[in-house]
């Protein structure tokens, strides 16, 4: 006891030295779900095994955020815009190829163009003949093609081919129904005042249709006389048609239809020499010398007339005077008659010649002959006087 003293660090650690600590294992931490607390079959075991293996190497997925508002928007207008690109460019394509077709198409046509339609040939009548149904005859059996003169200018007038044919004429009077309607005279009747010349035979005389003989065209109100003041030229038109000019001097007048066709009178002034087959050669082209026949109208005027009556030329010394025909659509004429009252009517300046009063008939009950009355001709040979017309 009173020897040497007892080391009480040693005794101190003794005391612990039989001491066991329990640490917890690795596989706790993080809240980790150990296999071995999990029932022990085989497959278990393996599974479990398996994901502690893995345990580590399993990566943390990330969640991606939500779009915007504005990111939608911009989404929305790259659609939009998408489309219409889309749109605009399909819409290139298309017409691009329609485009293509219709120069084939139109390339086609011009190589495959139709022959012209049959030839007419018009009798050269003077102011003593009348035309007893139609001026013009069809001719079936042939069709001509034209002898075209190429033009040595540029081309000046707008010529349709030559057309025979008139729309209906249910009474045969030379007038067609259309006609009749610009007149007022009877589509059923071929003699509507009754005064034994029929109607189409007094409006190409340039007489009344609707009153009794004799009454001049010019004095029923149906037509209007036009007086160019500047080349003196005077025509006469249906005063249900509207006139109008071109130009300013009125060189190229136009007496139009109600359905579009119109009648266009023009002049060209000669150059000195000149002759009218020279004239005609370098500015009626397409057209053919030989479609031509000369004429005198009803009032002395010398004319060159294309055979189905669509054209007329007048000349003077100092210009010539065209009359066309000129159609809305290619078909029947409606009104060719109209057309030929009106080169009757046309006189390059003021002229002496007056018009005929027509031979009245008498009344049958008058007449001791019981033979019917032959209808005669509208003759000015003998009455003709040299007063001037109005």
């Amino acid at each position: 006891m009173f020897g040497r003293k007892k080391d009480k660090s040693k005794d101190k650690k003794d005391k612990y030295a039989d001491l066991q600590s329990i640490v917890i294992p690795d596989v706790f931490y993080g809240g980790q779900d150990p296999y071995i607390y999990h029932p022990h079959t085989e497959e278990n075991t393996k599974t479990n095994a398996k994901k502690f293996h893995f345990k580590k190497n399993i990566k943390s997925k990330v969640v991606p955020r939500p779009a915007t508002q504005s990111q939608k928007n911009n989404k929305k207008k790259i659609w939009i815009f998408g489309s219409i690109g889309l749109a605009i460019a399909v819409g290139l394509i298309t017409w691009y190829y329609i485009n293509d077709y219709n120069k084939a198409r139109a390339q086609l046509i011009a190589q495959n163009t139709l022959p012209p339609p049959p030839a007419i040939v018009v009798k050269n009548t003077t102011p003593q003949e009348i035309p007893t149904t139609t001026v013009v005859e069809e001719v079936t059996s042939s069709v001509e093609l034209a002898t075209s003169t190429p033009s040595l200018q540029n081309v000046f007038l707008d010529f349709s081919p030559i057309l025979t044919l008139d729309t209906a004429d249910v009474d045969a009077d030379s007038l067609t129904d259309i006609e009749e309607s610009v007149f007022g005279t009877d589509s059923g009747t071929w003699d509507s005042d009754n005064d034994k010349y029929y109607d189409g035979q007094e409006v190409y005389n340039l007489y009344n249709p609707k009153g009794l003989a004799p009454v001049k065209i010019i004095d029923s109100g149906l037509v209007l006389e036009y007086k160019n003041v500047y080349f003196g030229y005077h025509i006469y038109y249906p005063s249900a048609w509207q006139k109008g000019s071109v130009d300013v001097k009125e060189t190229q007048v136009l007496f139009s239809a109600s359905n579009g066709d119109y009648i266009e009178v023009r002049v060209f002034p000669k150059e000195v020499g000149q002759t009218f087959i020279t004239w005609f050669s370098r500015n009626a082209e397409g057209q053919s010398y030989t479609d031509l026949s000369t004429f005198k109208n009803r009032f002395g005027e010398d004319a060159m007339i294309r055979k189905d009556s669509l054209v007329a030329y007048f000349e003077d010394a100092n210009y010539i005077y065209t009359i066309i025909y000129h159609t809305k659509d290619r078909g029947p004429i409606l009104y060719r008659h109209i057309m030929q009252m009106m080169y009757q009517s046309f006189r390059m300046s003021q002229s002496n010649t007056v018009l005929p009063d027509q031979v009245t008939f008498p009344s049958p009950e008058s007449s001791s002959n019981t033979v019917n009355i032959v209808l005669p001709s509208l003759e000015n040979s003998s009455t003709n006087t040299t007063s001037s017309n109005n």
